[in-house]
């Protein structure tokens, strides 16, 4: 019995995690891309439509990593490819968010739609305020990727316990791609313990 109980909240974390995942798009509110039906079944397997409530009753209690990789359809001149990939790990914890984006070399926009993105995700002790500090660095890395000399970027920012960190490849003289991955931490940047509230 207490196998059961355990394996019943093993799946209730599963599916907490699958419906943040699913509803993360329409909160993010992305308005230039289209994103396609969500797939129940996260990587790597791949489950009939019969047999997914069986899946879930016997395998998702017990999965060790998992990820939805979602891929959105540009629908707006500019944005040549947004994908995003959501892991989780052991017990079903958060692993990691990485959103890559392909667009013209605009860091206004770019920062903006990106820094909305990781809000959206309601991760560890995210505050809505952490939007702007996330959007000015950003937006001050991607303004030196077409920099002469230059080409690509690369950094990492802190805010509370997420630690973002940022790529800007130029890939012609108008358009880049900007990857973000996002991950929690226990440490600021130089190695020092966070306190309870998240901060060094």
């Amino acid at each position: 019995m207490a196998v059961r109980r355990g394996a019943d909240g093993l799946r209730a974390e599963f599916v907490a995690n699958r419906e943040r995942v699913r509803s993360w798009p329409g909160r993010w509110g992305c308005g230039e891309v289209e994103w396609p039906p969500f797939h129940e079944i996260p990587r790597p397997w791949v489950v009939p439509p019969r047999k997914r409530k069986r899946w879930l009753e016997r395998h998702a209690p017990f999965l060790e990593e998992y990820e939805w990789r979602l891929e959105a359809t540009p629908a707006a001149e500019g944005v040549n490819s947004l994908q995003a990939v959501w892991a989780f790990g052991g017990g079903h914890g958060f692993k990691e968010l990485t959103i890559r984006l392909g667009s013209y070399f605009d860091p206004d926009y770019l920062a903006e739609t990106l820094a909305l993105g990781i809000g959206a995700a309601g991760l560890r002790g995210w505050k809505d305020d952490d939007v702007h500090g996330v959007y000015t660095w950003l937006r001050d890395g991607a303004r030196h990727c077409l920099s002469p000399g230059s080409g690509a970027v690369r950094g990492q920012h802190r805010t509370g316990f997420l630690l973002c960190s940022m790529s800007c490849l130029a890939i012609s003289s108008t358009d880049v791609v900007t990857e973000v991955r996002v991950t929690l931490t226990g440490t600021a940047l130089d190695g020092a313990p966070l306190t309870a509230d998240g901060r060094s």
